[in-house]
């Protein structure tokens, strides 16, 4: 300890003798430290820190999938869930669910919730106890069940302010009584979502809400449940695959007509969880670590140029007796006290970066609120600084330790120890340009495919329109009529409130995420099983067409003569008549798609075809979708669309001021406009895009600083040289000509590695890529000649210095 406490004293003694590459070295480590911590917090918050559940290693998440179009992940129905659940041999509980919204009546001000319809086990699954009271027992979630509520913690403080004897008492949800049966602890969540449940509630509503009193026996071609299991102890999910395989194929010939084709998945739930955001947090990560990997090599080299300086001060240290290992050991602890010190500057750095970073993740990103600086993010740090110190430092100390003690004590022999350590320099330059190469064209590609994204054809203009959600609770309204007639009288206000200029309403809205998917059948034709054609379904008002200016090709729109007593129509977009019209005018086909309000399903007449729209994602390609009238379909949840020539935050208070005019008990909720669902819609590829972008640029600004440093002291080193040539009558573009040429055959051969690699490297991030290959040509020209450019700038700034010595002074120059 003695000596090692010496050799800290001497190593910080040492650097401050020489405080601009100290501070140099610290400033390059405290970027790259810094800027990879950030990004460690946000991958150690979402796929390294175990979920908040017991034993969360046994969860896993089932999904149905369709083998015949490669769907791996498609919802439950009911009975396939009940079958599952009464014939596997894998699980020790599982769980159905899904979200919804549910309006909080009987007080003031009517509150929308964000709600769970859960099978009676969710909670035994998870392994999670409410704080008070209880779960769910089996009978409440049975038809004809008392209908029961758990709340989390959030609702039961802010509403019932921390009442300890709130269990027992009612809730009116949708206008119908709840009993609160438990009260969640707090932090829990389920799912885990950026908008977490207030409460959670079973299955029995559904009963209700269908006049359904077997559901365990009906609507199996209806999918849209989740489902989560608990595996039992030493079943892996290999194992629990071949058994739901075993019950799918058992289904598969039982229903013939609802089952053909469908099979069963099961993922681990964390990768399920992570999988549309664990390869990209990877890749960010890993793209990061490239950026240290450059300062690293840029402080190497920083190292190698100062133990040059330091090379008599080593000498003399080993003829009065000192070990290699005892220079070795006294060198790397400089580098640690460099990198120790970058590290915690680069923690600072770290915290606010970590805070901007939470700011521009997309909303929808898993366990954002997770996101911290905690102690495996201190840990990472503190052993990232230690790597950090060990890797650029154990070189450098290795050739200072390389005495020939005779030769060393010759001020001549300066010259020659140099190049013994030029080849490692070069090979570090060569180094940074090979990574610098392949992070800029990572991020020409996703700048690109960003662009494309934003450049997409939406098939309809979001500026200037506002959108909210109202839900109609079904108790008030179970009649389609009352839904209809409600909805009419709603857009005849909103459409006569100032600074309207339009209003209709949908469902689904447009870029929310939300999505109905349907059977439909021609007629005249006939399928397989199994093989029905698929569709989008839209319920929307009369105008929705003109208000979001989504034009008409093809026919009529629908009209106020389309009535629930009328001929029942529907409207295609040409994606639809690609897929199933493609040599024929489809106005007046006859389509039955898979919705009705009977368990007779009608036919349908054709009688517009509108433009392809964007309405689900903007990667995606355009989906055939099918529109009907609301009136010959009403739907109680539907989205508002208001295009306005005002204030658009004006205009979502007077929608709210309508619909209470006609029922102070219905909130109005995600109120939004159109362009920040598309904000929505690209934040990931922005996240992405931008990150890498970030770092492709750190990358190349290190690459030249690297590259003008070893040019730079190049020179230095030849200066007599330099003299000589000169006095001998050789020209300042000479010996120009000769500096460039260093600088810029270093840079091809890296430019050769690095391309290559990023051939192979560019195939990892194809999926995140919109319009545009991974093997761009054109992209790899680009960054290539940037780094060129960028590189010849490096090179020609000392080539000049060069070009200004005088030779009678570089004569005696040693």
């Amino acid at each position: 300890m003695q000596s090692f406490f010496q050799d800290v004293r001497y190593g910080a003694r040492m650097l401050f003798k020489n405080p601009g590459f100290m501070l140099t070295a610290i400033l390059t480590l405290a970027l790259g430290i810094g800027a990879n911590t950030a990004i460690f917090s946000v991958v150690n918050a979402v796929l390294l820190r175990p979920l908040p559940y017991n034993e969360p290693e046994r969860l896993v998440a089932i999904y149905e999938s369709n083998k015949l179009k490669s769907e791996l992940r498609s919802a439950f129905s009911y009975p396939d869930f009940f079958d599952l659940r009464a014939q596997n041999s894998s699980f020790e509980h599982i769980a159905s669910y899904y979200d919804t919204s549910m309006a909080l009546t009987g007080i003031e001000t009517p509150l929308n919730l964000s709600a769970v319809v859960t099978s009676a086990d969710l909670f035994t699954v998870l392994k999670a106890t409410p704080q008070l009271g209880r779960g769910f027992t089996a009978e409440e979630e049975k038809p004809g069940g008392a209908l029961a509520v758990v709340i989390s913690n959030s609702l039961w403080q802010k509403q019932f302010g921390a009442d300890p004897n709130v269990i027992g008492r009612s809730m009116k949800l949708n206008d119908r009584l709840y009993t609160i049966t438990g009260v969640m602890p707090a932090g829990f969540q389920y799912p885990i979502a950026a908008n977490p449940a207030d409460l959670w509630i079973t299955l029995a509503i559904d009963a209700i809400a269908t006049d359904d009193d077997s559901p365990s026996t009906e609507n199996r071609g209806s999918h849209h449940f989740g489902v989560i299991g608990r595996l039992k102890p030493g079943v892996t999910p290999e194992q629990a695959q071949a058994d739901v395989d075993v019950i799918a194929a058992g289904l598969e010939q039982q229903y013939p007509k609802e089952n053909t084709y469908r099979g069963m998945k099961v993922y681990p739930f964390h990768n399920d969880l992570v999988s549309d955001y664990g390869e990209a947090l990877w890749i960010i990560l890993g793209a990061v670590s490239c950026v240290l990997l450059i300062a690293c090599a840029n402080v190497a080299n920083l190292l190698l140029a100062r133990a040059t300086v330091r090379h008599r001060e080593i000498a003399i240290r080993a003829a009065l007796g000192a070990s290699r290992w005892q220079i070795i050991r006294q060198l790397l602890t400089e580098s640690l006290l460099l990198s120790l010190t970058g590290g915690l500057l680069g923690l600072l750095l770290a915290w606010w970066g970590t805070e901007g970073l939470v700011r521009v993740i997309p909303e929808d990103l898993p366990r954002l609120a997770e996101i911290n600086m905690d102690w495996w993010v201190l840990g990472f740090t503190f052993a990232v600084s230690l790597g950090t110190g060990l890797l650029f430092g154990l070189a450098p100390a290795l050739q200072a330790a390389k005495i020939e003690l005779t030769e060393s004590m010759k001020e001549s022999a300066r010259s020659g120890v140099s190049r013994h350590r030029a080849r490692l320099r070069n090979a570090l330059v060569i180094a940074e340009v090979a990574i610098a190469i392949v992070l800029l064209v990572g991020a020409g590609l996703l700048l690109q495919s960003y662009s494309k994204l934003q450049k997409v054809t939406l098939g309809f203009d979001p500026n200037q329109v506002v959108t909210a959600s109202i839900e109609l609770p079904d108790a008030r309204y179970p009649k389609p009529e009352q839904i209809a007639q409600f909805y009419q009288q709603l857009m005849e206000r909103v459409q006569n409130t100032p600074g309207v200029t339009s209003a209709s309403a949908v469902m689904p809205q447009p870029l929310s995420g939300n999505v109905f998917r349907t059977s439909v059948e021609f007629e005249g034709r006939t399928y397989p099983q199994g093989e029905m054609p698929r569709t989008m379904f839209r319920a929307n008002l009369l105008n929705y067409f003109d208000t979001m200016k989504i034009q008409l090709v093809n026919g009529r729109d629908f009209t106020n003569q389309d009535t629930s007593k009328s001929k029942l129509v529907a409207i295609i977009n040409e994606a639809f008549v690609r897929a199933y019209f493609p040599d024929e005018n489809p106005i007046g086909k006859l389509v039955k798609p898979g919705v009705s309000l009977s368990k007779e399903t009608p036919w349908r007449e054709i009688v517009g075809v509108v433009k392809d729209v964007k309405h689900l994602t903007l990667r995606r390609d355009y989906d055939p979708e099918l529109y009907v009238p609301h009136v010959q379909l009403p739907i109680t949840s539907m989205g508002l669309v208001v295009r306005t020539d005002g204030d658009p935050k004006a205009i979502a208070k007077l929608i709210q001021s309508e619909v209470n005019a006609l029922d102070k008990d219905v909130p109005v909720y995600n109120v939004k406009t159109l362009n920040q669902y598309l904000g929505i819609a690209i934040a990931q590829p922005r996240f992405n895009a931008m990150l890498i972008g970030m770092f492709g640029l750190l990358a190349l600004t290190l690459t030249a600083i690297g590259l003008y440093g070893v040019i730079a002291y190049s020179v230095a080193q030849r200066t007599q040289e330099i003299g000589i040539r000169m006095a001998l009558g050789a020209q300042a573009t000479d010996v120009m000509k000769m500096i460039v040429r260093q600088g810029m055959v270093l840079t091809g051969i890296g430019l050769a590695v690095g391309v290559a690699g990023a051939f192979y490297l560019t195939q990892l991030i194809s999926t995140m890529l919109y319009g545009i290959s991974a093997t761009d040509r054109m992209t790899f020209i680009y960054a290539a000649l940037i780094l060129i450019g960028v590189a010849l700038i490096a090179s020609l700034v000392p080539a000049r210095r060069a070009t200004k010595t005088d030779p009678l002074v570089a004569l005696r120059y040693e």
